[in-house]
């Protein structure tokens, strides 16, 4: 049965691939930014497009605030490849899956406390 882990040197090469999603989050932050900057609104006209700018704002802000903290996440596992705790989960230092790297790059736990964390505070007491 063939894997349908992905072997390709980018897949292997952790450090790599995260750099790349770096750079892609930089870019997307950067235009995010010049297009503050530039002031790339439309003339609002009525409460359509007064409604529909509101939404695209809401938008653009939270699409900007995910991309700041997946680049945050990139960064704090670039550093984890540099000291050579990267694969290993923070909270348990069990070695992280293959397939989760693969999947989700930065990620910083185990499946296991993944789960705890996404638990909501008053259920992990």
């Amino acid at each position: 049965m063939p894997s349908i882990l992905d072997t390709t040197p980018a897949a292997r090469n952790p450090a790599a691939r995260l750099r790349e999603r770096a750079e892609e989050l930089r870019r997307v932050l950067q235009a995010a930014a010049g297009a503050a900057i530039s002031g790339e609104h439309a003339e609002v006209v009525d409460f359509k497009d007064v409604a529909a700018e509101d939404t695209r704002a809401a938008v653009d802000e939270v699409a900007q605030t995910l991309a700041a903290d997946e680049l945050a996440q990139v960064m704090a596992a670039l550093r984890r490849v540099d000291d050579g705790s990267y694969g290993l989960c923070e909270d348990c230092g069990e070695r992280i899956d293959e397939r989760r790297l693969l999947a989700l790059p930065a990620t910083a736990y185990c499946t296991a406390c993944q789960a705890i964390h996404e638990r909501p505070a008053l259920a992990r007491r």
